[in-house]
Formats: structure tokens, C-alpha cells, sequence
């Protein structure tokens, strides 16, 4: 079945290697002005990844070059790269170059660095994409994707998909947790970690996310890395990060379009969505352990999803209301 996009890891640590120090000194000296500037780590995390994209690609078509000698000619190279070659959504692609600009306005700024005019500055983004449809997946689609993972010996990714169920918590949230959360199984809370707009909170979770994390963790073993995400080479670990989370979530969806026959148009978001969703209607499996059968109202539901504005909450559900006018009249209504 062929895909939509090409979701690449791009970071290579042999090529990192290789590239031109001169780059990897900028990108340390900036990464310390944003630590100065008490940007959280998440957010320095995601210019570093963002920055060693595009020295990977400096290395493999432009020579290895001082990212401080290259031309308006060769970012906007980058940027077809990106569209053409990697096939990344324009926010992503929008991302990438806002981060390369932001680098070369501190080294513009620095007079550390000989560089005049952050040329980067000249490459416009990409036009925002249609806003797509939400898809939502059932609980049914959930513990189907959940069993096949179990089966699989995929515990790490079982555990991430279940709290991810369970707590309807964002990527970058869940990259936070630490695997001490679980070792006593008699709370459902994990370690505070850093949301949006740096509230910070701990994550909920149930049974599902207990059963499989039990499983993950002594399929992982010891090791004295905190982090609850670990990428494992033979005998080697290291912490995974919200990038390689991501990578994951689009395996589990390749994973439940192989179980289904179909193809599937969901991200690591669509299971915040979808388990918002089925906690409002009364689908989610913990509605029916706790035997509600109407859900939660959205008032309830702003606590799990961590917004200030009840509005925000609503706009993470299904509309209802084609629904409810057809049930009013008795007449038939559908999507135009």
C-alpha cells in the first residue's frame, strides 16, 4: 500500500561526525544563548535536532561548507530538498527554516561571528496547508492496535500508544516521562512535566498503560537511564527523544493499516483527540470500567486535556451537531 509522505529520522551520527566543526561550535554557542534565555528543554532540544538536519544535508550537497558562506541559492535548495525529496508537510518544512533563521540571526548579532546578513531571512515558508479533517480512532481501533504490538513484543510502543490513551497527553509531554512513574503501581500519575505555555502537570493513566508498561520495563531491563523512552542498539541505550516518538506513532499507523486493510490518516495528536472523544461519549474502555455510559462532560475533560479554555477542549471533539439537528427533525443529513 503506498503512503502519503516520507517521515525520515534524519539525524546520522557517522555523518554528524564528519561535519564541519565551525557548524557544530555555532550550533553549541547558540543552543547556550537560548539556555540563558530560560527556553525549556523541549524547546532547545527542538532547534538542536532542527539545526542538525540541515548540517547533514550542508554535508552530503554542499560540501561540508560554513553555513555562515552559503548563498540565498543554496538555502532555498534546502528548502526544495525538504518538499521534494522528503516530502514534509510545509509546517514541518516551516519549522526547519524558522529554526536555521533564528541561528543565523544570533550569529548575525554575535561579533564573535563575521556575518553580516542572516541570507536565510530571504527564503520565504510554505503557505499554510488546508487544515486537515480530525480523524478519530475507537477504543476498538485502540485495543486492536494495543494486542497486535503485545503480540508483537512491541512493549515500548504499546506503552506509549496506551498512555498516550490514557492520558490524552501531547508528544512532547509524553517524551517527559520517567519510568520511576511506575514503580509504585498503586498511584495512576506520572512525573510533573512541561506543557504548553510551561504549565506543568502530571499525566493520568489506567490499567492499559500498566499492563503494557509492566511488560516493557522487564523486557527493558536494568539501566540508569531515567527516562521512561529508550532507542536500543544491541547492548547500547540511549534516551529517546519527542522526534523519535513521533517516528513511532507513524509505525503504529502503518501497523493498524496492515490489521485493516486501509489506509489511516493519523498522528501522535489524533490519539489525544481520539481519547478526549471517547471519554465524552462513554467509548473509552475506562468509561465502562468505571460503568458510565453517557462519558464525561467537557468540563471534566479540560482537567485531562490541561486547557485553561473550556472552548479549547470543545474544539478537540467530534460536531455533533448534523447529528442532533437529523435527530430533531427525523430526516437524513450527511456532509456535503
Amino acid at each position: 500500500m503506498p503512503k502519503r509522505k516520507i517521515y525520515n529520522n534524519f539525524f546520522d551520527k557517522e555523518i554528524y561526525n564528519k561535519v564541519n566543526q565551525e557548524n557544530k561550535d555555532l550550533l553549541e554557542d547558540f543552543l547556550l544563548e537560548l539556555k540563558q534565555n530560560k527556553k525549556s528543554e523541549g524547546t532547545i532540544s527542538q532547534y538542536k535536532h532542527d539545526c542538525l538536519i540541515f548540517f547533514m544535508y550542508v554535508y552530503k550537497k554542499l560540501e561540508n561548507k560554513s553555513v555562515l558562506q552559503l548563498s540565498k541559492r543554496d538555502f532555498r535548495g534546502y528548502s526544495l530538498y525538504l518538499t521534494s525529496e522528503c516530502q514534509i508537510s510545509s509546517a514541518r518544512h516551516n519549522r526547519l527554516l524558522c529554526a536555521l533563521r533564528s541561528m543565523l540571526t544570533f550569529a548575525e548579532n554575535e561579533d564573535e561571528y563575521d556575518y553580516d546578513t542572516n541570507i536565510a531571512k530571504k527564503v520565504k515558508g510554505l503557505s499554510k496547508e488546508p487544515v486537515r479533517d480530525i480523524f478519530f480512532l475507537t477504543n476498538e481501533q485502540i485495543m486492536k492496535l494495543k494486542d497486535e504490538l503485545i503480540k508483537r513484543e512491541k512493549y515500548q510502543f504499546a506503552t506509549l500508544l496506551a498512555l498516550a490513551y490514557d492520558s490524552a497527553g501531547r508528544r512532547n509531554e509524553l517524551a517527559q516521562v520517567t519510568k520511576t512513574s511506575f514503580y509504585n503501581e498503586s498511584l495512576n500519575n506520572t512525573n510533573k512535566v512541561v506543557g504548553k505555555r510551561r504549565k506543568i502537570f502530571s499525566l493520568v493513566y489506567f490499567r492499559l498503560t500498566k499492563e503494557c508498561v509492566r511488560l516493557w520495563l522487564e523486557q527493558r531491563g536494568e539501566d540508569n537511564i531515567e527516562s521512561l523512552w529508550i532507542l536500543q542498539n544491541g547492548k547500547n541505550k540511549k534516551e529517546a527523544d519527542g522526534e523519535l516518538l513521533y517516528d513511532w506513532f507513524i509505525y503504529m499507523r502503518d501497523l493498524l493499516e496492515e490489521l485493516e486493510g486501509k489506509e489511516f490518516d493519523f498522528n501522535p495528536h489524533s490519539i489525544r483527540h481520539s481519547a478526549l472523544q471517547n471519554l465524552s461519549d462513554g467509548s473509552h474502555y475506562i468509561c465502562k470500567d468505571l460503568g458510565m455510559e453517557t462519558g464525561f462532560p467537557v468540563e471534566k475533560l479540560r482537567l485531562i486535556a490541561n486547557h485553561s479554555d473550556i472552548s479549547t477542549t470543545q474544539g478537540y471533539l467530534k460536531d455533533t451537531s448534523l447529528d442532533e439537528l437529523a435527530d430533531m427533525f427525523n430526516i437524513v443529513l450527511t456532509e456535503q
